[in-house]
Parts: structure tokens; sequence; C-alpha cells
């Protein structure tokens, strides 16, 4: 009966997910690093190999390039195959953020709203689903969510035994994320956020042996990658000194974290998107400046007051967003897509927060709901910008800058050829 729950719940989040992002299927590939996941797909039809190919523009993500390659066998050059698996995995992301929340505080409400703001994508206002390439923020996040949900599940309720079948899990999942983005330190961080602030059920060290096999094993796979396959961290890339470097860096955090409260920057979407908007974006710096006051208060006194499940999720909220810090300098123009991941944190802060409240005045039949404003005017907000974003997308995959990615890629490889304006491949005699 409980895994029929499940069952039930990961269809509704399937459902949802297809509901609100099915509008994307047919935007087509707009993005030059659709054409990067495209070109390394034709290389693994001839060479299997490629799938390690980690020189620019391609990076060492080889299980992503394997999945995306499976996905080209199936649809080749027609976008909204990937897009439907875009959507389909980030339903399943959508779950799994409900299992990692109700495994931590058994609370199925909170759960279930933390849930229900991720498959509406607050917080990241879904980039990495409308974006064919955003096929690696997919998967990094549902390895992540994965490894945490076997391993919280195995400190919390097997005694955090080594040699129980969820830290076998645990295990195989760590080590298929460091096949993708490089993650698995913030993984760490994240699981010795949790052995601190869970440290009374666990009643075990800090650092036990369990997390000591995860950090040896993250320290191997970074010799190995660095050595076999000459992989170099992306912060090591750019370097505009140190002072600069840390400024940048912490600068970006603030940044990054005000953006999934107010994702407002300035682009044509702002000048096309209304009086309304372009009213807000008069006033951008102060607003931010506001936010920025409000999310480090927010995080101190949540930190001093709150429980240590919201102590745990505002950790994992600047956990997750440092290494996005460091991808770029000076910042001024951030990526949201790299919030898919931080989200989590967000999402499940702001559900415990309404839920928390809410029954705080439960014995008011109406003016319980009042905390519940807060996730809506945030699903609203997320709907808006993903309406936004697919219209902007629409146009780019028909832009000329596309019609030469893909003229390139005919030029580059005899078996792909224009049919139309879109691209085909030649079977195999």
């Amino acid at each position: 009966m409980k895994y029929l729950k499940l069952l039930l719940v990961l269809i509704v989040f399937l459902v949802l997910s297809f509901l609100f992002f099915r509008l994307c299927l047919d935007n087509g590939f707009w993005n030059g690093y659709d054409y990067v996941g495209l070109e390394n797909s034709i290389m693994m039809h001839s060479d299997p190999g490629a799938a390690f190919e980690s020189s620019p523009p391609f990076k060492f993500q080889p299980l992503v390039y394997s999945i995306h390659y499976l996905l080209f066998k199936q649809f080749l050059f027609n976008a909204s195959g990937y897009f439907f698996f875009n959507i389909l995995l980030h339903g399943l992301n959508s779950f799994l953020v409900y299992l990692l929340v109700n495994t931590l505080i058994r609370d199925r409400a909170i759960a279930g709203l933390a849930g229900l703001l991720f498959v509406f994508t607050v917080g990241s206002y879904g980039k990495s689903v409308m974006i064919a390439s955003g096929l690696e923020d997919l998967v990094i996040t549902f390895l992540t969510l994965s490894t945490m949900i076997c391993y919280f599940h195995n400190e919390l309720y097997r005694e955090g035994k080594i040699l129980s079948l969820w830290y076998l899990l645990t295990l195989i999942l760590f080590v298929a994320s460091m096949l993708t983005r490089s993650t698995s330190f913030s993984i760490l961080v994240a699981f010795l956020a949790f052995n601190f602030f869970f440290r009374a059920e666990r009643k075990r060290k800090v650092a036990g042996a369990g997390f000591i096999i995860l950090l040896f094993l993250s320290l191997a796979a970074l010799v190995a990658k660095t050595t076999l396959f000459h992989y170099t961290p992306p912060f090591y890339r750019q370097h505009p000194g140190v002072v600069m470097f840390v400024f940048y860096a912490a600068k970006n955090v603030i940044n990054y974290l005000v953006r999934m409260i107010f994702p407002i920057h300035t682009s044509h979407l702002v000048a096309g998107a209304g009086p309304a908007v372009r009213f807000f974006y008069r006033f951008a710096t102060q607003i931010r400046i506001l936010i920025a006051l409000t999310v480090l208060s927010y995080s101190f006194f949540g930190f001093i007051f709150g429980n240590r499940t919201i102590r745990f999720f505002i950790a994992w909220t600047y956990i997750m967003v440092i290494p996005f810090a460091f991808f770029q300098f000076p910042g001024d123009w951030l990526n949201i897509r790299n919030l898919y991941l931080v989200s989590v944190g967000f999402v499940s802060v702001i559900a415990a927060g309404a839920v928390y409240c809410s029954r705080l005045i439960s014995e008011n039949r109406w003016r319980k709901l009042v905390p519940m404003v807060v996730p809506i005017a945030f699903i609203l907000l997320s709907r808006f910008i993903v309406l936004q974003l697919d219209s902007s997308y629409r146009v780019k995959a028909a832009s000329p800058i596309m019609a030469e990615y893909r003229k390139v890629l005919a030029e580059k490889y005899d078996e792909v050829y224009i049919e139309g304006d879109s691209l085909n491949m030649r079977r195999s005699p």
C-alpha cells in the first residue's frame, strides 16, 4: 500500500511537469551548447569513446553524453524528444524532492508543497527544462537527490552501516554523479552539514566511516580525471587574482540567491514584458539590495532560531550555489539555469515556513491560508517567466545564428545534411 501511494505521487508529479512545460515541446534547438551535445552524439556514433571528450567546447560528463547519445539514436535532430525527456526527468526530480524532505522531517504536507514548488520551478524558473542541453542539470540533480536520499536513510534508519544496501546505493550513485558535473565536493559538504545538524539522531561522529570513504573516493576520482582525461576544474580556467576572485565569488553567491526571489534582469524580456514589469525594473537595484539584506537576515536568524531541518536546507542553498559562483567573472549577469539544483533548499525552506506558519494560526478557518500566499505568488511568478522565456526561445531557434550552427555541423560531418531548415542524418549502408 505504501509503494502504491508513492507511485501515485510520482504520477502526479510527472503529469504536473508535463502540463507545466508542454509548451516548450516545439521550440527547437535554440542554444549553441545544444549543438555541442549533438556533435558529441555524432562523434559517439562512430567512436563510443567520444563520451569522455573534455576538451573545449566539450565538458567531462561521460554519463550525460551517453544518455544524450541514447536519445540521439531515438530522436536524431528532433528537439521535441529531448524536451519530452527533460520534462519527465524534471517530474521525477520533483518526486525525489518530496522523498528527500519527507525522509528528513516525516511531514507529508511540507514534503508535498516542496515538491510542488520544485515542479513549478520556483527559484530556478524552468530554463534547465526548456533547453535541450539542460539535460546535464537535470541528470546531476537526479543523482544528487538520489545519493542524498540513500545516504540520509542509511544514517537515520540503518545506523550508518557501511555493509548495507542503502550505503551501496549511495556509493553507486555518488560515483555516477562524478561522471557528470563536478559537484561531488558540494555533495560531501552537504553530507557534512547533515551529519552535524542531525548528530543527535545519528549518535555518531560528524565525519564517520561512511563519509570518509566517500571523501577518499571523490579525491581519487579527481586525480583520475585530471591525469587520465586532462580535466580542469572550471574556476581554474579564469582567475582575476586572489582578492578579486574571492570578492567576485562572494558577490555571485549573493546575486544568485537574490535572483531566486527576483529573477528579472536586463534583457529584451524586460523591454517587451509590459508596463508592470518595466515599472518594477526601474527600482531593480533598490529591490535587489533589500532582498539581499532580507536573505542574509533570514539565513542568520534561521540558523539561530530554526529547527535542524530549516538549518540544513539553508546550508544546502549556500553550499550548492558556491560552485556556480566561480564560473563567471565579473558575474554581472548570471545564468539562472544554474539555480536548478540550488533551488531544492530554497523551495524546502519556503514550504516549511508556509506550513509551520499556517499551523500556528490553524484555529482560524480562513486566516490559516494566508501563509500560502507566498508559495502561490512564487508559482505565478514562475509561470509568467516560463511563458516569457518560451516566446523568446522560439525566436532564437529560428534565428540566423542557429542556422549557422546547423550549417557548421553539416559541413563538418559527411553523414549530416540539411533538409529544409532542419538537420538530418544519412543512414549507414
